[in-house]
Formats: C-alpha cells, structure tokens, sequence
C-alpha cells in the first residue's frame, strides 16, 4: 500500500501527497524525484519534490500534515 510522502513545491509550501514512483494521476512526472503538481497550499501549480525529512523542523513538518493533497 503506497504511503504518504511530505512533498515541497517550488514556492516553499509544504503538505502530504501519496507519491507512487513512475506513476502520476494528478501530476505531470519531469523526473523521477519532480512533478509538476496543483498544490493545496497555495492553490497553484508548480515543480513539487520529496524534500529530505530529516531536515525539515518541527513547523514544517505540522504545516505539511495539515494540508493533504491525495494521489499524486
């Protein structure tokens, strides 16, 4: 069962997505670590990526949880 990832847009915005490798039902696949994606935060598209979590502060983290954008 795919799980969900914290993912980061362009714009800095954090929030969780179910990101399946090689595959996008609602996003645009660049790379294989960058998508181009609505983000939920912002309501706006952008390249959005997986950033490294353990370098994420504890705000960051609670403002990505608090935002949810579905299947990636």
């Amino acid at each position: 069962m795919p799980q969900k990832s914290i993912v980061q847009c362009a714009a800095g915005h954090f929030y969780t997505a179910t990101w399946i490798p090689f595959v996008g039902f609602k996003s645009l696949r660049l790379t294989p670590s960058k998508r181009y994606a609505r983000c939920p935060v912002g309501k706006h598209w952008a390249v959005v990526s997986r950033p490294d979590q353990s370098t994420l502060t504890e705000e960051q983290l609670a403002a990505a949880r608090s935002h949810d954008a579905g299947w990636m």
